[in-house]
């Protein structure tokens, strides 16, 4: 009689099971795990404007140029309307004041500043009579100006001729005044709006800035209001004008 496969098959397991069971019966202990470390995360949250948090980069700011100021050393100085003693006198700039300096000369004997009296117009100080404070350096070097005529001005000396009608022609006297920035050469004449009269060209020589005077004649030949103009033609054309009247009896 053969045997069943299957029985044999599982006594064979029995018996190695019960080979690898452990003596004495008792149930081994396990291995206790080695404690494993734990992230150390914090226990709330941590805003994210936090972490983004960084160091901003240093700005440094644009120097805005000092501005450079002239004073007195000792006294007034005069300021000119040009870098030279032939130019005329403009302003002033007194002890305890002070003026910005904006520019200089080529020879660095002159600076060019707001006017102290006209912080709106400009004039020249001379260099040897000012203390300066600021970097003068960096200022620009700026040019003489142009020599002109700054004004001219007109009387009539009589200013009214009260006469008998069969006195004319009569003359009365031209004064003028002329006054230029610095020496110069001017050209001028006079015209009488009312009759077209016109004088010939003279000159006037200015060795300096500043104002001169000069009388010319014109012969009234009536009775009337006349009306003349002086006018300068060179270095620039300036003019300035005034009314005279003559009557007569008969």
């Amino acid at each position: 009689m053969k045997a069943n496969p299957t029985i044999v098959s599982t006594a064979f397991i029995l018996i190695l099971t019960a080979c690898n069971l452990p003596t004495g019966g008792r149930t081994p202990t396990p291995t206790p795990l080695r404690d494993q470390p734990t992230a150390d995360l914090p226990s709330t949250p941590i805003p994210i404007e936090t972490l983004l948090t960084f160091e901003p980069p240093t700005v440094t700011p644009t120097m805005t140029p000092a501005i450079v100021l002239a004073l007195p050393k000792t006294g007034p100085v005069n300021c000119r309307s040009g870098p030279g003693i032939s130019y005329n006198v403009v302003s002033e700039l007194p002890v305890g004041r002070q003026a910005e300096i904006v520019g200089k000369s080529a020879d660095f004997f002159w600076w060019y500043v707001k006017n102290p009296s006209n912080p709106s117009t400009y004039c020249w100080l001379a260099s040897d009579f000012i203390v300066t404070e600021g970097n003068v350096d960096a200022l620009a070097v700026v040019s003489p100006p142009a020599i002109e005529v700054t004004a001219v001005k007109v009387s009539i000396d009589p200013p009214v001729m009260n006469v008998a009608c069969n006195a004319f022609p009569r003359l009365v006297t031209i004064n003028v005044q002329i006054t230029t920035s610095g020496p110069a050469t001017v050209l001028w004449r006079w015209e009488e709006v009312n009759t077209g009269d016109v004088s010939a060209e003279q000159n006037i020589f200015f060795d300096e800035g500043g104002t001169r005077s000069v009388q010319d004649l014109y012969q009234v030949k009536s009775a009337r209001e006349y009306r003349l103009i002086v006018r300068t033609l060179l270095p620039n054309e300036v003019t300035g004008e005034a009314i005279f009247k003559a009557v007569c009896t008969p």
